[in-house]
C-alpha cells in the first residue's frame, strides 16, 4: 500500500498504524521491523506463486478442434457416449463368453479390443458428468457442454510475465500428470497449474 492509503486495495482492511510498516517502491518492498509470512508477493512482473495468479488477467480461451462433422468441436452428445459405451461393453463381455456356450469359432482379440473400447466411452461419459474437463491427447481436451454436448477442445492464454502465448498441455510423472498452462517463449520457469473452473461453461 502507498503510504497515503488507508484501505488495502485487495481485502479493504484497515491500515494498521504503528511502529512495523511496509512501504513500496519502483518494483521493490521494503519492511521495518515486520515479517511477510504465508503471504503471496506480487511486485512488478515478478509473482512468488504463479498457481495465485487472478485468472482475469490471463485471458484464457477456447479453441474448438474441427472436426469432419463439426466446425464447432461437437463430437457427440455426452448421453449418446453413455449409452454407446453401456451397451456396446454389454454386447463385447456377451461375445467373449459365447464360444463357451456354442460351437461357433470367433476372433477373442475382436471382441477384446471392443470392450477396451466401449469401456473407454462409458468412462468418458461419467468423468464430463462429473468435472466437465479431461484430457484427451497432445493440446487436445474433452469438455461437456452446459446441456448436453461433448466437445474436443484446445485452450490457450497469454503469459503474465512476457505476453507470449501459453498452452494447455499435461505434464509432470507418470503417476502425477496436471494440466498445466506451459508458456511458448520460456516453459521451464512460466508455467500455471490450469484451474478448469476458471473457464466459462460452453453455452449450446
Amino acid at each position: 500500500m502507498e503510504q497515503e492509503h488507508n484501505f488495502c486495495s485487495s481485502c479493504g482492511n484497515t491500515k494498521e498504524r504503528d511502529k512495523n510498516s511496509i512501504s513500496s517502491g519502483d518494483n521493490s518492498i521494503n519492511t521495518i521491523g515486520s515479517e511477510i509470512t504465508g503471504s503471496t508477493i506480487h511486485v512488478g512482473d515478478y509473482y512468488s506463486n504463479s498457481n495465485s495468479i487472478n485468472p482475469a488477467i490471463l485471458n484464457l480461451k477456447r479453441h474448438f478442434v474441427s472436426l469432419p462433422w463439426s466446425s464447432e468441436g461437437r463430437v457427440a452428445n455426452r448421453s449418446s457416449l453413455l449409452k454407446l459405451g453401456t451397451w456396446g461393453s454389454i454386447a463385447s463381455i456377451v461375445g467373449l463368453f459365447l464360444p463357451y456356450f456354442t460351437e461357433m469359432d470367433y476372433q477373442p482379440h475382436f471382441f477384446m479390443l471392443g470392450f477396451g473400447l466401449f469401456m473407454s466411452l462409458l468412462m468418458l461419459s461419467f468423468i464430463l458428468k462429473k468435472f466437465k474437463f479431461t484430457h484427451f491427447f497432445g493440446l487436445m481436451n474433452f469438455e461437456a457442454g452446459a446441456k448436453d454436448g461433448a466437445y474436443l477442445t484446445k485452450t490457450t492464454c497469454d503469459c503474465p510475465w512476457c505476453g507470449s502465448e501459453m498452452k494447455l498441455r499435461m505434464v509432470g510423472p507418470k503417476n502425477h500428470k496436471e494440466h498445466m498452462l506451459l508458456c511458448e517463449r520460456n516453459p521451464s520457469q512460466h508455467k500455471i497449474i490450469f484451474d478448469s473452473t476458471a473457464m466459462p461453461d460452453i453455452v449450446e
